[in-house]
């Protein structure tokens, strides 16, 4: 019994532990080093952030996507309340990657409610394509984003 007690804790560690943002940096020996955060898979898509040309880059990657510039919807949850933001991405040069915005900062209302949220929810909304719906833990988001933005 204390094994499967001591098993059963351990799964859950494990789940708790990759249901956050992770950051890291990439050195690939090809590119300058560079930061990244993301988000565990959900429904076949992670959320990354990338600091390009001194901005946080915000995207979904995996799935695929029609629109060049499908309208995109994301819900943060904060305290429970729900805040919902409404970007135009911009889907990438492969069909796999959606930018919800090409600068976080220059969102002030949503970047607060990113790094306070506790669950975002991103709907891509397309015209020739099923919508993609995602839902991602926010634990560590302040700490990734500031990771990556410093």
């Amino acid at each position: 019994m204390k094994r499967i007690f001591l098993f059963a804790m351990a799964v859950l560690t494990v789940g708790i532990i990759n249901a956050q943002w992770s950051f890291k940096t990439v050195k690939n020996g090809l590119d300058k080093p560079y930061k990244v955060a993301y988000t565990p898979e959900n429904n076949g898509a992670e959320a990354y952030m990338l600091f390009v040309d001194s901005a946080v880059v915000l995207e979904i990657s995996g799935g695929y996507y029609c629109d060049k510039e499908p309208n995109v919807d994301v819900v943060l949850v904060v305290n429970g309340v729900d805040n919902k933001f409404e970007f135009e991405g911009y889907k990438g040069s492969t069909s796999d990657v959606v930018y919800l915005t090409w600068d976080m900062e220059l969102h002030p209302e949503f970047l607060n409610a990113f790094k306070l949220a506790s669950i975002m929810r991103v709907r891509i909304n397309e015209s020739s394509c099923a919508n993609a719906i995602y839902t991602y833990k926010m634990t560590s988001s302040k700490a990734a984003f500031d990771y990556v933005r410093n």
